[in-house]
């Protein structure tokens, strides 16, 4: 029944109630974006897609995807995952070790006292940027626990962040594991960050260390990484296209299944029509259309187009 809140998000960055992953239009094997990054973790640093650049116009999902493949590579492979939204004028290079040294722990509660000793002790040179507090911690009962006290933007050298890179990658091999760092909406970043974490990205794959980065953001950071000489031959480029019908009919549809609700056929063409592949929209019209169904166990066409004139003024044409 449509009682209950519409399972749909219409927000930017919001995650959607059902992930509809895309084909990987640069891989020859045609297989689906989070299936072959997750092959690529397995695979390691000898596989070309294991850092990646995932590139689109706004609202297009960028971010449903990287969080898509992080929870699958955290669930799947046990690796430490850090979701990093960037904003311009930032010091990312802080919030990496911050943050990596955070979900590490995290991830692997019972290597706290090991992650303490073999892999914090490498930034010791720099400003402190976390604490190590003895005692009881709430995750591994007592050994050493890495404490970041809330975002870390101060600043960190660049060689700072690759020695501990270097050793945190080390550690995550050690256990047979490994890291994703995600840089959403990278091209907010100077480009001498950018270019910093893509010398990065190419040294750890040529020290062999399950470190892997993704990074998102709009198609000029794909011609920025371009420009940075061969950086496109270590990070993998690829573009989110616009949704395609029975993409766009997925996303509608599950969510409302799950649900027991249907759309009517008719009812499903108009909104499709309308939001013309744009993920966002999709979910801006379900969720009104949804709303207009007030109860309804199916969605009917007078919904969706009561919910078109209700949105149809703000929908967006399709950038080219």
């Amino acid at each position: 029944m449509t009682t209950c809140p519409p399972p749909y998000r219409p927000l930017r960055g919001a995650d959607p109630p059902h992930f509809v992953d895309r084909a990987d239009e640069e891989d020859m094997g045609t297989s689906a974006i989070l299936a072959s990054s997750i092959a690529a973790y397995r695979a390691g640093p000898c596989d070309p897609r294991f850092h990646r650049l995932v590139v689109s116009h706004s609202a297009m999902g960028k971010t449903a995807l990287l969080r898509a493949v992080g929870r699958e590579a955290a669930a799947r492979l046990d690796w430490a995952v850090v979701m990093h939204r960037c904003r311009p004028k930032e010091r990312a290079l802080g919030a990496a070790v911050g943050q990596t040294l955070a979900h590490m722990q995290k991830q692997w509660p019972m290597q706290a006292g090991r992650l303490a000793r073999e892999v914090s002790p490498c930034c010791n040179r720099e400003p402190p940027l976390f604490s190590l507090t003895n005692g009881v911690s709430p995750v591994d009962g007592g050994s050493l626990a890495v404490d970041v006290p809330g975002p870390l933007e101060r600043e960190v050298s660049r060689a700072t962040l690759r020695q501990f890179l270097q050793r945190a990658g080390q550690f995550a091999r050690s256990i047979s594991r490994g890291l994703l760092i995600m840089f959403d909406d990278a091209d907010s970043l100077g480009g001498g960050e950018v270019e910093s974490l893509g010398h990065l990205a190419r040294s750890l794959s040529r020290d062999g260390l399950p470190v892997a980065m993704l990074f998102s953001g709009g198609p000029e950071l794909r011609e920025r990484f371009a420009r940075l000489d061969n950086f496109l031959g270590c990070i993998w480029p690829t573009s989110l296209g616009w949704f395609d019908g029975s993409e766009s009919r997925e996303a509608l549809v599950v969510p409302a299944a799950d649900r027991d609700v249907e759309f009517q056929e008719q009812a499903l063409e108009l909104i499709c029509s309308a939001a013309d592949g744009s993920p966002l929209e999709i979910q801006r019209l379900g969720f009104a259309a949804w709303a207009a169904a007030a109860g309804s166990d199916v969605v009917k066409v007078d919904d969706v187009r009561a919910a078109l004139r209700q949105l149809a003024p703000e929908l967006p044409a399709r950038a080219s």
